[in-house]
């Protein structure tokens, strides 16, 4: 049942019901994307805060200072976290809002300390510095989930305009603190981590962005067969992610194992191709052309992985120009890593911090542990680069085959189920015995993608099931006879315009009736609507 709400969630105006056809986005102003620049903000300036410190100004291409002892010591944490989540089905908000203000604070704090120890010329402990910049990581990690939390059940097009501007920012920001000293980056960092708090404020004000731009499955996953190839979809992304992350940290790591200096130009070679795809992309978001990055986002990761990997064999010396590719990469993953866990949290069952954290855990260790291959590699092959090489493109090669070819599959696999599917129902029809729909479940569970035992088979359709959970809200809340017409047509997936045309209200009296089902519900968005309706309705 829930996933029968969370299709109808994004069948409204903008939107078309029952179609697998990309919502038409409006045009770019303030008044139509405002909405969307607090979680802008937010994601970039917690990437920066924790760039331009555990990574140095991407002076390196590290994964963090310590030789990514930094970065695991913030694993630890989040780590803990994920395993919470297979234990809480739903952190509060109360939990929510007190980690963020914690986070906050955290990082923040930390960041400050290094400013305050480099200003005095004091010198912590080497035990002590791994600590403060791991707290930073930490701390600006928390952040960014809860950023992407925000977005959850947000439409696909407004995702990659929101995480895709939020790399660029970020990357630019870095760029320009690269070129900054010490004390300045630190300083900056402490800034940017306590302006997130005028950046929640803000986008509490205006609201969710999922109202506004309501998610549409087959927006994210690139087909309109049906929700479970749409889910496929996203496991195979998961495993090419996985793929993927491996070859990053070897490039990274290129040749021996620590990080390879990036001098200005190389720098500025990554924020021009970090640029030049975030462009595209938010063009891409722009023009609604989603199928477009589900399957050229894994091209275009593999081409610059490719660039690097020829710079590393022409000048194996010089690996900086080679490891800018790379660094360029592993920002794109990062972002589109933010993108599937929207996906993952707009359309999973689980709490958005189980995706968020088992995602970055996967990129950042999984990278770290890339760089050690490097290590091992030299040591059994100390002057042939070349098996290095070969390697890292094998594992490219890996994390192609597995995308491409499952996801090229979905399609015909779908369909030859779908047609078994009708062969049985036809043929129970033809012997007398009631037909009744026939749902084929993937093993999806690892990836918490369809609760089960949620799955309803009763006659009802989704839209008799809304109404009739509506009317029960409106018995149980207090609700007026026209708040319940708001609210099952807002429940339905209409925007706030088209419930205004079908009932022949004002934009303003639909916006302070849903206002009013809020505040009486406590319900804050569309999307928790809907979760009630899912865990509670009839």
């Amino acid at each position: 049942m829930g996933d029968a709400l969370d299709r109808r969630s994004g069948a409204g105006a903008d939107a078309p019901e029952a179609s697998g056809a990309d919502p038409t986005m409006p045009p770019l102003t303030l008044e139509n994307y405002g909405i969307l620049l607090p979680s802008i903000t937010g994601l970039a300036m917690a990437s920066t805060a924790s760039n331009i410190i555990v990574q140095q100004a991407h002076a390196t291409t590290g994964i963090s200072t310590f030789g990514g002892w930094a970065m695991v010591a913030a694993c630890i944490p989040v780590g803990a976290l994920f395993i919470a989540t297979l234990v809480v089905k739903r952190f509060s908000k109360r939990a929510i809002s007190l980690s963020v203000f914690l986070s906050i604070h955290l990082a923040g704090l930390s960041a400050l300390a290094l400013a305050f120890a480099d200003l005095t010329q004091a010198s912590f402990p080497t035990a002590a510095e791994l600590l403060f910049q791991g707290a930073i990581a930490l701390g600006a990690v928390i952040v960014q989930f809860y950023w992407l939390r925000k977005l959850r059940g947000t439409s696909a097009q407004a995702v990659v305009m929101v995480v895709f501007s939020a790399l660029a920012i970020s990357e630019l920001l870095t760029f320009i603190c690269s070129l900054a000293p010490l004390p300045t980056r630190l300083a900056f960092s402490v800034a940017l981590m306590f302006m997130q708090f005028a950046a929640v404020n803000r986008s509490r004000k205006l609201g969710v962005p999922s109202d506004q731009f309501p998610a549409v499955s087959e927006s994210y996953f690139g087909t309109d067969e049906n929700r479970f190839s749409n889910r496929s979809f996203l496991a195979v992304a998961a495993m090419g992610v996985w793929f993927i992350s491996i070859p990053l940290g070897m490039g990274r790591g290129f040749p021996a194992g620590p990080a390879i200096y990036l001098d200005v130009l190389p720098r500025g070679l990554v924020l021009a191709c970090v640029c030049v795809v975030s462009a595209l992309w938010v063009r891409f978001a722009l023009a609604s052309r989603m199928w477009a990055l589900t399957t050229s986002i894994w091209v275009m990761m593999q081409l610059l992985l490719g660039a690097g990997a020829i710079c590393f064999a022409a000048w194996p010396v010089n690996a900086s120009m080679g490891g800018a590719f790379f660094m360029a990469a592993a920002l794109v993953l990062q972002a589109f890593i933010w993108y599937m866990t929207v996906a993952f949290t707009s359309f999973g069952w689980r709490d958005p911090y189980y995706y968020a954290s088992a995602a970055w855990l996967a990129m950042n260790l999984l990278a770290i542990l890339g760089m050690r291959v490097d290590s091992l590699l030299t040591a059994m092959f100390p002057t042939n680069t070349g098996v290095i090489i070969a390697i890292m493109s094998f594992f490219v090669l890996i994390g192609a085959q597995v995308v491409f070819t499952r996801l090229l599959a979905s399609p015909s696999e779908e369909q030859a189920a779908a047609q078994a599917a009708a062969q049985a129902t036809s043929g129970a029809g033809t012997e007398g015995t009631p037909t009744e729909e026939v749902h084929h479940e993937p093993l999806m569970g690892m990836l918490a993608i369809s609760p089960q035992e949620n799955i309803s088979m009763s006659s009802k359709t989704p839209d008799v099931h809304i109404a009739q959970s509506v009317m029960e809200m409106g018995r149980l809340f207090g609700l007026t006879g026209r708040e319940v017409e708001v609210l099952t047509l807002y429940a339905l997936g209409h925007t706030q315009a088209r419930v205004s045309e079908e009932l022949q209200l004002s934009t303003n009296t639909v916006h302070t009736h849903i206002k009013r089902i809020y505040e009486k519900t406590d319900l804050h968005s569309r999307q928790e609507i809907l979760d009630y309706i899912t865990k509670y309705g009839r």
